[in-house]
């Protein structure tokens, strides 16, 4: 008797142990790194995320892009065209990338490529050329709220007047969606100013102004609305050929 009570015993250890070797394999097998909280985020954030559509829901239709501009450099300047070197900023929020930081070890935020994700489609509406020379390959920081920053630096190309009635080149450059209007894309501009913090002068040309103003234009051929962010420069200089 006491022999069977033995081996009932050993029996059941071995069927605990089975079972819980299973439950590791599985876990292992579920999160690739369970011991890595960012690999385990990523790979829950992203199973059937869908960079195609946009972070939209039924309480909130509209994703609001905050829009921002700092200007770095002027380049050049010749007749109607203006090279510039600029960093852009864009935030928004995506519904999709909300997490509990307790549950992935305390872990806050973390930094993706752009191609992970969907991103907006603003352009520079008045740009020339090579209309942006953007480095969009600079990763994108995403945080447990589910906000969204896009920090990346642009070589653009814009018309411009050439003068105003003060002597002045007066530039500015209009950006906006490319495919979505107002009602699907809200540009919002909590700056309200062309940051001017990081500018490194330019001998050749002295800037007397600067301004922005967020925009909405209607349309003959589309009843909605489109929201565009304008960024002002006025500046005094030789022209350059």
């Amino acid at each position: 008797m006491k022999e069977c009570t033995i081996l009932v015993v050993v029996f059941v250890t071995i069927l605990i142990l089975k079972a819980n070797c299973q439950t590791t394999q599985e876990t292992t097998n579920n999160t690739g790194y369970p011991d890595m909280p960012e690999e385990l985020l990523l790979q829950t954030l992203f199973q059937k995320y869908n960079k195609n559509a946009r972070p939209a829901t039924v309480r909130m239709p509209v994703v609001n892009i905050d829009h921002s501009m700092d200007l770095i450099r002027i380049n050049s300047f010749s007749f109607d065209t203006l090279k510039t070197d600029v960093w852009v900023t864009m935030r928004w929020h995506d519904p999709r990338l909300v997490w509990m930081p307790n549950s992935y070890f305390g872990l806050t935020s973390f930094s993706i490529t752009p191609d992970m994700v969907w991103t907006p489609d603003v352009t520079l509406y008045n740009g020339v050329g090579e209309i942006q020379k953007a480095d969009l390959s600079r990763r994108i920081v995403v945080n447990n709220n589910g906000m969204v920053l896009w920090l990346f630096p642009a070589q653009l190309e814009s018309t411009c007047v050439t003068r105003n009635e003060n002597g002045e080149h007066v530039c500015r450059l209009k950006f906006g969606s490319w495919t979505y209007n107002g009602l699907q894309l809200n540009l919002t501009h909590s700056d309200n100013q062309l940051g001017m913090s990081n500018y490194y002068p330019n001998p050749d040309w002295e800037i007397t102004s600067t301004n922005s103003l967020r925009n909405v234009m209607k349309y003959a051929c589309c009843p909605e609305p489109y929201p565009d962010i304008s960024y002002q420069l006025s500046f005094k200089g030789a022209m350059k050929g």
